[in-house]
């Protein structure tokens, strides 16, 4: 998987994480989403490291977040692996998937599904346990949420799933030993290698490697790219946000 020289860039300190040791990035119009596998909360900042919101999670060892359907997503990476799903205004959390097998969970990124993309049919309609009950279905079907595409370093492969079910969409292999945080770049995705700040852009669709470089400093964890085409790393050996510009 890996190319023979990799570019190398070396990104700049913007500010210290909010919390005790930040573990996870998501890139969005107001700012950044950070989650803090310490302290397990999740925290809104503007670009230049105030806080906006925060709120907290039933997740432990926060490692991964994502923003999608109007919801953020925490992975949670202790056993049972877990993502919980949250109302991005209050902080509440609405829904939990439990990840199958073994792997842990280190990194997030919400997707919509694609025109090409099958969404698993409904489960036949059952009988519930309280018909009447007022919190209604398990949840709103397949398809209704999107999708997340999520590392799991120790299984060495990122799985695609349904956001509402957890259901497996798909699966690529990742052979490094700790993948991490990830983003979107034209349709590819560019997925960290912590212990040696590699990155790698690769097509969702098959795992193809398309393009490696390396980010020279920081303990890379979590990623993510804003709109202006900047990069961010979350160092949680340091507790620093770095940016850098390709």
């Amino acid at each position: 998987m890996a190319s023979t020289h990799p570019q190398v860039v070396t990104p700049r300190v913007m500010f210290a994480g909010p919390g005790l040791q930040v573990n996870g990035l998501e890139a969005v119009p107001e700012g950044l989403w950070l989650c803090d596998q310490r302290d397990d909360r999740s925290y809104l900042v503007d670009y230049s490291g105030q806080v906006v919101t925060s709120f907290a999670s039933p997740a432990r060892n926060a490692s991964g977040i994502t923003f999608g359907a109007g919801s953020v997503w925490v992975a949670s990476n202790i056993r049972p692996a877990m993502i919980f799903r949250h109302d991005a205004t209050s902080g509440q959390c609405t829904a939990f998937i439990m990840l199958a097998g073994e792997g842990g969970v280190h990194g997030l990124q919400w997707r919509p599904y694609s025109a090409d993309e099958h969404v698993p049919a409904r489960p036949a309609e059952k009988p519930q346990l309280h018909p009447t009950a007022v919190a209604g279905l398990e949840n709103a079907g397949p398809g209704v949420s999107g999708t997340l595409w999520v590392s799991r370093p120790g299984a060495h492969k990122i799985e695609h799933i349904d956001a509402e079910t957890g259901e497996l969409l798909g699966s690529i292999a990742f052979e490094p030993p700790r993948s991490h945080g990830m983003f979107w770049d034209d349709g590819s995705l560019n997925v960290a290698e912590t212990n040696g700040g590699r990155i790698f852009r690769l097509d969702p669709h098959h795992g193809e490697l398309l393009e490696e470089w390396r980010i020279e400093g920081p303990e890379v964890h979590g990623l993510t790219r804003s709109a202006d085409g900047r990069v961010w790393v979350g160092d949680a050996s340091t507790n620093k946000v770095l940016m850098l510009e390709r």
